[in-house]
């Protein structure tokens, strides 16, 4: 149903729809099965994690960086087909990893 506006907090100004239909298709990570390695890095004297050999593309990357930097509280960037977050998360990045059916391997120290 395609309303002009309304006061329902699912209704999406965007997509006109009740509820919202263009955030689900937005949010939700293709899964393929495998592997993807972690390793924590020094930079600057500052730690970071270093996801790679991830195997996704460039869109599905962003989306994940925004969700594990929202849950992370820190900053990061996706470069070429890695991920980078500043500070030691590779404990809740792992975990975030692999309740999307990714199998998490730890590489480095």
């Amino acid at each position: 149903m395609e309303l002009a506006f309304s006061t329902d907090p699912d209704w999406c100004a965007k997509c006109k729809h009740l509820p919202c239909r263009c955030q689900k298709a937005s949010t939700q990570i293709p899964v393929k099965p495998g592997k993807v390695k972690i390793r924590r890095e020094k930079r600057r004297g500052k730690d970071m994690v270093v996801v790679f050999e991830t195997g996704m593309e460039k869109a599905t990357l962003q989306r994940l960086l925004k969700e594990i930097q929202k849950a992370a509280g820190a900053g990061g960037a996706v470069k070429g087909d890695t991920l980078e977050i500043q500070g030691d998360h590779r404990d809740l990045i792992s975990r975030h990893l692999e309740s999307l059916g990714y199998k998490v391997l730890r590489a480095g120290g």
